[in-house]
């Protein structure tokens, strides 16, 4: 059941476009890669080389957006890449695991820590393990050896995807932060999928890239992303406009900045490769005035998020990904869930089920606990999602076992009963339904404390691993990353 979500009326969506096509023009946008520019330079884009700003004609934009429109009319298909939005899907929860975390949260250890090879394992093989986590990306960064010795930099996102390959059949979105590792990322993608045809219909390893908001792609994200489209890869871009800072005080004028910057971006990409698909995507905010603080969770921003992707999805005819995956709070507990349940139930309302799962504090850290109730919040939005259906229900059975029972009976003995009690009622895996044995007992019982427990008996019998053969070509591939990275 998806009740619908509109925000705008036709005419609003028009200015809002009609307001991003005036920022394009004027200011424009920094434009960081040279070889970008080049290409809008040719397409007849206004170009200041010292200031390295593109100003781009409206004709142009709009020129880009009938073309990207005309090729959906033709069948195209694109992808939209990343763990940490969520893009319109439906049916069952298609939950996953993602984010690029530089901190994990240690709840028994009480602190954010940097991950370790051992807990990244361990976050790959609990996505594994859980039957809605349909795709496992990298939830943590691999940054130190388990005896803290510390990775070298720049073979980083090459080693948390060797190490996601060898502990997954689920392997997903993962960080790319330059042009040079990308072949080594594909490569590996390929021996997960099985062969180069395999991997690029259904690409793993890679995923998008940000601006600097306001209105600046730097030139390593420009040329990933480039890069990216030249490969026939999946190329997303995706804006984090803060409301009272980078943007106005305005949620519509955030809407239409980050429209500025995603359309600005994919006429700079597709000016340099006419067949690349630049789709879209937002983790807004808004600056905290009492604090100092950017939110993600707010209210507003998942206003903002669901504004700019009913732009897109009614004025453009384009999907659209929206920044489910962030909440403010620090550690698993009231506010996480209670924001988590705001943002799943947002996206379940605009077509959105692949939820991410397990980011806290802004993005910022991981935990195994938080992605277990997150999981549970998701189960709970679809179990009210399904509505009451009438239609396909037996109503006269229902009213015989009513007269058979008579006033005052009750239905417990029935056959019926039994047949329907989990087809008709969701069950929690995490929230305390049982009777009240007092206080202490009752908080022993808590959603955290389940969540917890819940981790370590996955733990205990999450074992897939890779076979050999696939094991050998994946470390083959990080000894030629090092010799080509390192030196």
């Amino acid at each position: 059941m998806n009740f619908g979500l509109r925000l705008f009326s036709d005419s609003d969506l028009d200015r809002i476009h009609d307001l991003s096509l005036k920022i394009l023009a004027d200011p424009g946008m920094r434009i960081m890669s040279p070889k970008l520019r080049q290409a809008l330079a040719k397409r007849g884009a206004q170009i200041d080389e010292t200031k390295e700003v593109v100003r781009f004609p409206s004709g142009l934009v709009e020129e880009t957006i009938s073309a990207m429109q005309a090729e959906l009319r033709a069948g195209r298909k694109p992808l939209l890449l990343n763990g940490v939005v969520s893009s319109l899907s439906s049916g069952s929860i298609q939950a996953k695991f993602g984010g690029a975390c530089l901190e994990c949260l240690d709840l028994e250890g009480g602190q954010f820590r940097a991950p370790t090879r051992q807990d990244l394992v361990n976050l790959v093989r609990l996505g594994q393990a859980l039957p809605e986590v349909t795709t496992v990306g990298n939830p943590v960064v691999y940054l130190r050896e388990d005896d803290g010795t510390r990775i070298d930099p720049r073979m980083e996102r090459v080693k948390t995807a060797a190490l996601i390959a060898c502990y997954t059949t689920k392997a997903g979105a993962a960080e790319v932060w330059n042009t040079a590792e990308l072949p080594f990322l594909m490569e590996i993608g390929e021996i997960v999928r099985g062969s180069r045809a395999a991997y690029m219909q259904n690409p793993c390893f890679v995923t998008a890239k940000e601006t600097i908001s306001p209105l600046i792609l730097d030139d390593k994200a420009g040329d990933v992303l480039l890069l990216l489209a030249e490969n026939g890869l999946a190329t997303t871009i995706i804006p984090m406009p803060l409301t009272g800072a980078s943007a106005p005080m305005s949620l519509a004028a955030n809407v239409a900045l980050c429209n500025a910057e995603v359309l600005g971006a994919a006429v700079a990409v597709r000016s340099a490769c006419s067949d690349a698909w630049v789709a879209g995507g937002v983790i807004s905010g808004i600056l905290d005035m009492g604090s100092g603080a950017a939110c993600f969770a707010a209210p507003e921003a998942i206003l903002q998020d669901l504004g700019i992707a009913e732009l897109h999805e009614r004025r453009y005819g384009f999907d659209f990904a929206i920044g489910t995956g962030y909440t403010d709070a620090k550690y698993p507990g009231i506010q996480s869930v209670m924001e988590k349940m705001a943002k799943y139930w947002a996206a379940y309302q605009s077509g959105r089920v692949n939820y991410p799962l397990g980011l806290m504090a802004g993005g910022k850290a991981f935990s195994p606990e938080q992605a277990l109730l997150d999981l549970e919040v998701a189960r709970w939005v679809h179990g009210f999602g399904k509505g009451i259906p009438v239609e396909d229900v037996d109503l006269e059975t229902c009213l015989e076992i009513i007269r058979r029972r008579g006033i005052g009976g009750n239905c417990l003995e029935e056959e019926h009963t039994l047949q329907n009690m989990r087809r008709v009622v969701w069950y929690p895996t995490l929230m305390d339904r049982k009777l009240s044995t007092g206080y202490t007992q009752d908080q022993e019982r808590d959603m955290l404390a389940n969540a917890r427990a819940q981790y370590h008996k996955v733990m205990k019998n999450a074992v897939y691993e890779v076979d050999s053969d696939r094991r050998r070509a994946i470390e083959d591939v990080v000894r030629r990353a090092e010799k080509i990275l390192c030196h």
